[in-house]
């Protein structure tokens, strides 16, 4: 204890120092551009908020407190109680009050992947955390975690309804408690679709359970997630639930998750939360992080300076992931800190990661001193994966290069124009334009991509034929997945001068389509529920034009 009593009694003395000498010519250079990071006037506790509701400011719904002013809550999520319970103790809870100023916490409690479906001891977890949570003086976010299955109406999520009533029994209308009713929806193993249909099957699932919640005299927030891993408020707002204090989530990881300064990019989260504000439905980021999506890679802090400004400047409230130990890049704390702050009440600055530190800082609204300029502290820009298929938007080429195997490596692989440009293809031999002697053809593969893709149920494979004049293309694929790595393509599928059509750039496009019958692999990882993951493609392409271009390569039903 008198270990950390001088760290943070060392830490009190560099920050007095920084703030009297550092803080006036360090935040103009490093923060001149993000106005919304300091201060939290509307960050205020359950003791002087009281009860929450949802009211339109300005034309825009948002949160509001009881006296229907804004209110903005920052805070924590745990991360799977089944795997990390040890975060739910007092003086954790204590310290993430008092230490870091969050006024919310959020109980991540999974579902399935050994969650409460198959251990309901679960639940007490949960109660304990509720209990930490109003003895501190801070609002909870009870998370009913779906992940994988992505729909929320599958049958091991049938216990919702009667999850839900029972805190509601146990803490009737508490001004303390949100309710977040379906974490991530999403496409894997039969999950929902990434479109209007899919979100219509998550509000057929949540409509019931605030109704029932409003029966009993609940007249708490809730949250409702939405399609593609809550990326998708937009397809909410199209759409909503009829009930004035439901809000709907947005989950975004900064090295994933460009910013955009548009509502009409439907393949952009940030475009889709304000097309949600803009369209009449209130937002709440209940989980975002500092790392790339799979929680390792970064932590990217000068784009999670961006979200955070816009998130802020739009009275959006939110919870980082995660307050755990795990060992990866998203978590506060390093691996070796004990989740038990100990009676200090204080996790010293060599306790936390560097997400953590920054995390802290950016919940109490104060300077946190990045090491540079984060244009050039920060890892190479990661894939850019936030639409769920080859976009090449990020500026790289998603893992694709030469295959290791290819019989032709003088071709030339690149991004050009946010799509994956080859060059080379004519004259350097990868020209055979027949159906079954795709061999002779260069071999792509996308296996340092690093991403994945469900693909249970889909039906095709299609992409975009760019060229600078009309070509014959010749393409045929190979998706791989972990347990399902190799079969022979049925054939090639090409495309011909007459299938392209001029664009307003000068240049040329196609679409290929290749569909189960041509690829058995494609055929077998889609029927198989137990791994439709898809981790890696090879692409055989051949043309009788040395530059063609690539794009938008995805699978769809």
């Amino acid at each position: 204890m008198m270990k950390k009593l001088k760290k943070r009694f060392c830490s009190i003395i560099v920050l007095i120092a920084m703030l009297f000498v550092a803080v006036p010519s360090v935040v103009a250079a490093a923060e001149s551009n993000y106005s919304h990071l300091l201060g939290n006037s509307n960050v205020k506790k359950p003791s002087v908020g009281g009860r929450l509701q949802v009211l339109e400011k300005n034309g825009v719904k948002t949160l509001c407190d009881e006296s229907g002013e804004l209110i903005q809550l920052r805070g924590m999520s745990t991360h799977g109680l089944q795997w990390f319970p040890g975060i739910v103790n007092q003086n954790a809870f204590v310290t993430l009050s008092n230490d870091w100023d969050s006024n919310v916490i959020r109980l991540a409690m999974y579902v399935a992947e050994g969650g409460y479906a198959s251990n309901s001891s679960i639940m007490q977890t949960v109660i304990n955390g509720i209990n930490y949570a109003i003895a501190n003086d801070m609002y909870v976010i009870v998370d009913w975690h779906t992940l994988n299955p992505g729909d929320p109406n599958a049958s091991v999520y049938t216990g919702a309804q009667t999850f839900f009533n029972t805190i509601a029994d146990l803490y009737p209308n508490s001004k303390y408690i949100i309710y977040e009713l379906c974490n991530e929806p999403n496409s894997e193993n039969g999950g929902v679709s990434n479109d209007a249909t899919g979100w219509a099957a998550v509000k057929s699932y949540a409509e019931p359970i605030i109704q029932s919640l409003r029966e009993k005299g609940n007249q708490n927030i809730i949250i409702v997630g939405n399609p593609f891993w809550s990326q998708r408020p937009d397809l909410a707002a199209d759409n909503p639930i009829n009930d004035v204090n439901t809000m709907y989530s947005v989950h975004f990881y900064s090295g994933t998750n460009p910013v955009s300064t548009v509502d009409t990019n439907r393949d952009n989260a940030m475009s889709n939360v304000r097309y949600a504000l803009n369209h009449g439905v209130a937002v709440f980021a209940t989980e975002w992080g500092t790392s790339l999506a799979t929680g390792t890679t970064g932590p990217y802090l000068g784009k999670a300076d961006a979200w955070l400004d816009f998130l802020n400047e739009n009275n959006i409230s939110w919870c980082n992931f995660s307050i755990s130990n795990k060992d990866e890049i998203a978590s506060a704390l390093t691996s070796s800190t004990s989740m038990d702050p100990g009676s200090d009440y204080v996790w010293s600055e060599s306790e936390l990661t560097t997400s953590g530190q920054y995390v802290r800082a950016r919940i109490k609204g104060i300077y946190y001193a990045t090491p540079e300029d984060p244009s050039t502290s920060e890892p190479t820009a990661p894939i850019d994966f936030s639409s769920g298929y080859w976009d090449f938007n990020d500026g790289t080429t998603q893992g694709f290069g030469i295959n290791a195997d290819s019989p032709i490596t003088a071709v030339t692989v690149a991004n050009e124009n946010n799509a994956l440009r080859i060059t080379g293809l004519n004259t350097k031999g990868s020209n055979d334009l027949s159906e079954n002697n795709y061999w002779a053809n260069v071999r792509l593969s996308a296996d340092i991509w690093g991403q994945s893709i469900n693909i249970y149920g889909d039906t095709k494979l299609t992409m975009d034929i760019i060229a600078p004049s009309p070509a014959n293309v010749s393409i045929a694929a190979i998706p791989q997945s972990s347990s399902h790595g190799w079969a022979n393509p049925t054939r090639a599928i090409r495309v011909w001068t007459g299938n392209f059509t001029a664009q307003s750039d000068g240049t040329y496009k196609a679409t290929l389509t290749i569909s189960t019958a041509d690829s058995p692999n494609f055929s077998t990882i889609a029927a198989d529920a137990s791994d439709s993951t898809v981790t890696n493609m090879i692409l055989f392409v051949g043309s009788d034009s040395d530059d063609i271009s690539l794009d938008n390569i995805k699978f769809i039903p």
